[in-house]
C-alpha cells in the first residue's frame, strides 16, 4: 500500500496561513528480525543491502515495541551481563515527484536505544539516545521513480545506553512515529523560537522571536566572495484560537548567501490572554518565507502566553504564585508499551485533570510530541527531564560528554515552544557531576526563560544555575524546616510512593507541610500507573501473583507496582485520596458550633486555585442526621484565589436536636463543566444539650457457675472466667454476639512488609493464634452496674506473648463498656493493629457505621472519605476493609446491636461475621519508609500497654427509631 502524503495543518483551523510543510507517514507495517545473540545479529549484518533476501523476516508494526509483541519476554532495568538482542527493520516506501528537487529530513520520533539507518543501501549515520527525537538529512538520496528502501538496524546496548534504563521496562524498537519532511531545498526556514515577556503589570506583553533561515544557494563570485543574491521577505502573522488577526508584520531581509541567519522579531502586544493550566489559551503562530512574492516555505506553531518566575524563592506563572499538584508519569501502556497514541495521551490527561493534578514530571525522559501538545491543549503544567539519570557512574566519564549534552541539546530544541513546559530537569536522583553541571549550563543558554533542577538534589550550596531545590521523600517535618527559609522554588519531583494498593501514607500531611509557605511550590507523587506490560505470550512466571490480578499476561514488577491508577487506568483508593489532597476548593473547618434556632451558619471556603474565582464553582450542600437529610440546595459564592470567602448555610433544620444523634453537612463543589473537584463534610455541633429519651432501665443479676451472666431487663452477657472473654450477648432471648477477644495481628499486606523490613517479616508470626490463662478474675456488684477485670496471658509461642487487662462495665441500662489493657512481649518490633474481634450470629447480615467513608481510612490517609453513614452487607466490597468509625451496627429487620467506637474498624470478606474494633492501626507506609512521628508507631517494645475502649449496645436498631 503507497503511504499518503499527509499535509501537515498544525494550526488546526484554516485561515491561518497556508503550510507549504509536507509531510509523509512512514509508519505502518514494516519487515523485522530479531537477533537474540551476536551469532545470529552478524548473520543480518548485510540486510541493508538492496539484493538482500528478506523472506524470513516477519511483518511488525512501527511505531511498536517488539517485546510487547511477543518477540522476546520484557527486561525490568537493564540487561544481565550487558547483553541483549537486536532489532532489524526493512521498509519500502515511494516518494512524490518533485522532491528530488527538495530539501528532505527522515525523522525519528524515538527508537530505543541505538538506530542505525541506511537508505538505498546507502549509511546515513547512528542515533545513540533512546528517548530523544532525531532526523537525517536524505536530500538527493531518494527515488522518485519507484521504491526506496530505508534500514535500520537497532542495538540496545551501547556504552551509554545506561543514561536510558531506569526503574521502569527496557523497550527496544522504533516506537514513535517515522516521517519524511520536505521543503525547499536552497533556501528555508529551519526552525523558530517564540518566547513571551509580560509588562510589570502583567497586561501587556512582548512575543520575542528568532527565526533560522538555512541557504544553500552557491556562490558564483569569483575569488570566494558571497554572492549577493536576492533578498526576501519573512511574514509573520498571530492570530487568536477563533481564528482572528492578532499582528502581522512583514521583513525584509537581504541576501545571505550559503550562510544561514536568525532573525529577531519582537511584537508588542496589548493585553494578550494568558496562558495557564486553568485557562490553557492557545494563539496560533505562522511564519512564511516569501521569494518573488511566492510564499515558499511554512512554518506554524500554537503558542501560549506565558512567563516564569522563581525570584524572591517563590515560583510563579505570570506573575501569580502557583502550586504544583503533581505525578510522574511514564510515557507507557500496557497495551502497547511505549508507542502511546493520542488516545492514550487524552485518556490520560483527561483523568488526571479529574483527580484535581495540574502538573506531570516527566519521569525519566522526554515523552512523545504530541503528549506535551495536548498538554498544551488541555492545561497541564509539565517538567520535562533530560534523560541522565540511568547514567550512574558514566557521568564521571569525560568521554560521556558527548552522550550527555546531546541529550540536553536534543530535549530543548524539540519543545522549547511549549508553553506547558515550565521547567527543564537534568537527570533523576544523581550526584552532582561537572557532566550533570555542563548539562544544566548548555539548558540555561538554550532556554534562559525557564528554570532548571536536578531532582532528588536539594542541597542549598547548589550553583546558582540551579534554580530550584527538588528533595525526595522528606518527612512532613522536614519539609516544613526547608520550606520556611529556603531562598529557591521548591518542587519535590518525588515525594509519596503510591506502592501497592494499601501504602500511600501521608500523602496530605506533606502536601500541607510544603505548600503552606510560599517556597513550597509543589511536588509529585511517584506515580501515575502501574508499570505494567501485556504480551500475547503467557507469563510463565508465579511471583508477583498478587499484583497482576489474574492477568496471565500481564507483568509487573514489583518495584513498578506504583500507581494511583492501575496499567489499564482503573482508579484504585490512592486515585482518590490525590483527587481529595489536591482539592483545591474545600471547607476550611472540620466543625462548627450552631445553637439551634439559628437562621444560618458561615462556613469558610477555601479557595486554592491559582487563577479561578469561586463564581465559577457550584455548591451543592445537603444538612444530616445520621443519614437523614434535613435539608439541601444548591449556591455559588465569590472568592479570589488563594483566599478564604464565607458560604451562608442556612440551618433552620436544625431547630431542633435528638440526644446521639450526629449532625453534618456535605458539601459537593463542581467546576464550570459540572465535574466534581472535591466533596466535604463539615460536622455541625450543637452548643446545648441535646433532646433525648432515657434508656429504659431494668433491674440488675449477676449469675455465677461455670460462667458469669449479668441480666437486666431483656439483655444478657455472658463471660467466661477460664478465658477471661465476652462469649454471649444476647437481646430479646435471642443471641447476637458470639465472641470477644483481643486481636494484635492481621496478614502483613505488602507494603507492610516493605516497611516492616525482610528481618522482621521472617520474624513474623500469626500472633492471634494463642492460648489464654486467666490470672486474675473478678466481679464486683453494684447497686446500678456489674464491674468484671480480668488478668489473662495469651501465649502464642516462646518467643511471643502478651497480657490483656479488660475491664467490663454493665449498667442497668443494658450498655456494656469495654476497656482494655494490651502489653506485648513478641519478637517482632511493631505490629499492625491492636483491639478486639467481634463474632456476631450469622443472621445479623446488615453492617453500618458512623464515620468516614465509603473509601478506607487510616489515621495517615484519610482524606478522601468523608463524614456520613455508611454501610450495605456483610462480607460485600461496601463494607469491607479498614473504616474509621464512631459507631458500629450490625442488625436485620428485628433485632441488632451498635457499637460506639471512636477508631476503626476492620472487616473481611472470608469471615463476615467478624469484625474487629480497633484502637490502633499501623500508618499506611510508602514503599519501605513508615509513616513519620505523628503516627503511632505500633512499637512492641516500650514497655507501655495499648490502650483501648469500647461500649456496645443491645437492639441498638430498635433504640434509633
Amino acid at each position: 500500500m503507497n503511504p499518503r502524503i499527509i499535509i501537515l495543518f498544525i494550526l488546526l483551523l484554516s485561515g491561518f496561513c497556508v503550510n507549504a510543510q509536507e509531510y509523509i507517514s512512514l509508519n505502518g507495517e514494516w519487515q523485522f528480525a530479531l537477533a537474540k545473540t551476536e551469532q545470529e545479529a552478524k548473520r543480518l549484518e548485510n540486510f541493508s543491502s538492496p539484493g538482500f533476501s528478506s523472506q524470513k523476516f516477519t511483518k511488525i508494526p512501527v511505531p511498536s515495541n517488539w517485546a510487547v509483541l511477543g518477540y522476546e519476554e520484557p527486561v525490568y532495568r537493564g540487561f544481565k551481563e550487558n547483553k541483549a538482542s537486536e532489532g532489524f527493520y526493512l521498509h519500502k516506501f515511494e516518494t512524490p515527484e518533485g522532491w528530488d528537487g527538495k530539501r528532505v529530513l527522515l525523522h525519528f520520533g524515538g527508537v530505543w536505544s541505538s538506530a542505525e539507518v541506511w537508505l538505498n543501501g546507502k549509511f546515513l549515520g547512528r542515533h545513540d539516545s533512546g528517548y530523544t527525537s532525531f532526523a537525517f538529512d536524505v536530500s538527493g538520496k531518494l527515488k522518485t521513480d519507484g521504491a526506496n528502501l530505508l534500514a535500520v538496524r537497532v542495538r540496545q546496548i551501547t556504552k551509554e545506553y545506561k543514561f536510558d534504563v531506569f526503574d521502569d521496562w527496557t523497550l527496544g524498537g522504533i516506537y514513535r512515529d517515522v516521517t519524511l519532511e520536505a521543503m525547499p531545498r536552497k533556501r528555508w526556514i529551519d526552525n523558530m523560537v517564540a518566547q513571551t515577556f509580560f509588562d510589570n503589570r502583567f497586561e501587556d506583553a512582548d512575543l520575542k522571536l528568532r527565526v533560522m533561515v538555512g541557504d544553500k544557494q552557491k556562490s558564483t563570485v569569483p575569488g570566494n566572495y558571497p554572492s549577493p543574491g536576492a533578498s526576501y521577505d519573512l511574514r509573520f502573522t498571530l492570530t487568536d484560537k477563533e481564528g482572528k488577526e492578532v499582528a502581522r508584520r512583514q521583513l525584509t531581509v537581504p541576501a545571505h548567501i550559503s550562510t544561514d541567519r536568525e532573525i529577531g522579531l519582537t511584537f508588542r502586544i496589548q493585553s494578550p490572554h494568558h496562558w495557564n493550566a486553568e485557562n490553557p489559551y492557545l494563539y496560533n503562530l505562522c511564519v512564511e518565507l516569501v521569494e518573488e512574492g511566492q510564499v515558499t516555505h511554512t512554518r506554524t506553531q500554537r503558542i501560549g502566553f506565558r512567563q516564569i518566575s522563581t525570584v524572591g524563592g517563590v515560583f510563579r506563572i505570570n506573575g501569580q504564585a502557583v502550586k504544583l499538584r503533581g505525578v510522574n508519569r511514564h510515557d507507557e501502556h500496557p497495551d502497547v508499551g511505549r508507542a502511546t497514541t493520542r488516545e492514550h495521551w487524552l485518556q490520560d490527561l483527561t483523568l488526571m485533570k479529574a483527580a484535581n493534578i495540574n502538573y506531570i514530571r516527566l519521569s525519566h525522559y522526554t515523552p512523545a510530541k504530541g503528549f506535551i501538545e495536548l498538554c498544551d491543549e488541555m492545561g497541564m503544567y509539565v517538567g520535562n527531564e533530560v534523560s541522565l539519570g540511568g547514567a550512574g557512574n558514566l557521568m564521571y566519564d569525560p568521554s560521556c560528554s558527548g552522550a550527555a549534552l546531546q541529550r540536553s541539546y536534543e530535549t530543548v530544541v524539540r519543545d522549547i515552544n511549549h508553553p506547558s513546559i515550565i521547567y527543564w530537569s537534568v537527570g533523576n536522583e544523581d550526584p552532582l557531576t561537572s557532566l550533570h553541571l555542563a548539562s544544566v549550563k548548555l539548558v540555561k543558554a538554550l532556554d534562559p526563560t525557564r528554570p532548571v533542577l536536578l531532582p532528588w538534589r536539594a542541597e542549598e550550596w547548589l550553583p546558582e544555575e540551579i534554580d530550584i531545590l527538588a528533595p525526595h521523600y522528606w518527612k512532613p517535618q522536614e519539609y516544613d524546616r526547608l520550606a520556611a527559609h529556603s531562598d529557591r522554588p521548591i518542587i519535590s519531583t518525588e515525594y509519596t510512593h503510591a506502592y501497592g494498593n494499601t501504602g500511600f501514607g501521608g500523602l496530605e500531611a506533606r502536601w500541607k507541610a510544603l505548600t503552606k509557605h510560599p517556597a513550597g511550590a509543589g511536588a509529585a507523587i511517584w506515580m501515575w500507573a502501574d508499570q505494567g506490560i501485556r504480551t500475547p505470550v503467557r507469563n510463565l512466571q508465579k511471583k508477583n501473583e498478587d499484583v497482576h490480578a489474574g492477568d496471565d499476561y500481564l507483568r509487573i514488577d514489583y518495584a513498578g507496582w506504583d500507581g494511583i491508577v492501575d496499567s489499564y487506568r482503573n482508579f484504585t483508593r490512592d486515585y482518590w485520596e490525590t483527587k481529595a489532597v489536591y482539592a483545591q476548593v474545600y471547607p476550611a473547618v472540620e466543625k462548627i458550633s450552631f445553637t439551634p434556632g439559628q437562621d444560618s451558619l458561615r462556613i469558610p471556603i477555601q479557595n486554592d486555585f491559582d487563577f479561578t474565582d469561586l463564581t465559577t464553582v457550584k455548591i451543592d450542600w445537603s444538612i444530616r442526621e445520621d443519614e437523614r437529610v434535613l435539608a439541601s440546595g444548591t449556591n455559588s459564592i465569590t472568592g479570589q484565589p488563594h483566599a478564604e470567602s464565607t458560604f451562608k448555610l442556612p440551618v433552620e433544620a436544625l431547630k431542633t436536636v435528638r440526644a446521639g444523634k450526629t449532625y453534618y453537612a456535605w458539601f459537593i463543589f463542581t467546576n464550570v463543566n459540572g465535574e466534581e473537584i472535591t466533596r466535604d463534610a463539615v460536622e455541625l455541633c450543637p452548643s446545648v444539650e441535646q433532646i433525648g429519651t432515657v434508656l429504659p432501665c431494668g433491674k440488675i443479676s449477676v449469675n455465677q457457675t461455670e460462667t458469669v451472666t449479668i441480666e437486666t431487663g431483656n439483655i444478657r452477657y455472658v463471660f467466661s472466667p477460664q478465658t477471661g472473654q465476652l462469649i454471649s450477648a444476647e437481646a430479646q432471648d435471642k443471641q447476637l454476639i458470639t465472641d470477644l477477644r483481643p486481636i494484635i495481628w492481621s496478614p502483613l499486606d505488602p507494603c507492610e512488609k516493605s516497611a516492616f523490613g525482610k528481618e522482621n517479616v521472617r520474624k513474623a508470626v500469626d500472633l492471634n493464634q494463642y492460648t489464654t490463662s486467666v490470672k486474675e478474675w473478678s466481679v464486683e456488684d453494684r447497686l446500678d452496674e456489674v464491674i468484671i477485670r480480668a488478668k489473662v496471658d495469651c501465649h502464642v509461642d516462646s518467643a511471643n506473648h502478651f497480657t490483656t487487662i479488660y475491664r467490663y462495665s454493665i449498667g442497668v441500662d443494658g450498655r456494656l463498656d469495654v476497656n482494655y489493657e494490651i502489653l506485648t512481649d513478641v519478637a517482632i518490633p511493631q505490629i499492625p493493629i491492636v483491639g478486639m474481634t467481634i463474632k456476631t450470629v450469622p443472621e445479623l447480615k446488615e453492617l453500618h457505621w458512623l464515620g468516614l467513608g465509603p473509601y478506607d481510612a487510616y489515621p495517615n490517609k484519610k482524606a478522601a472519605p468523608i463524614l456520613g453513614v455508611w454501610g450495605g452487607e456483610a462480607g460485600s466490597t461496601d463494607v469491607t476493609g479498614m473504616k474509621a468509625t464512631r459507631w458500629i451496627e450490625r442488625s436485620n429487620s428485628k433485632c441488632g446491636f451498635r457499637i460506639m467506637s471512636n477508631g476503626y474498624m476492620k472487616h473481611d470478606a472470608s469471615h463476615s461475621e467478624v469484625m474487629h474494633i480497633l484502637s490502633y492501626v499501623f500508618g499506611r507506609p510508602e514503599k519501605g519508609r513508615q509513616a513519620d512521628e505523628s503516627v503511632p508507631q505500633m512499637r512492641t517494645d516500650t514497655g507501655v500497654p495499648f490502650v483501648g475502649g469500647f461500649s456496645i449496645l443491645l437492639n441498638a436498631d430498635l433504640q434509633k427509631k
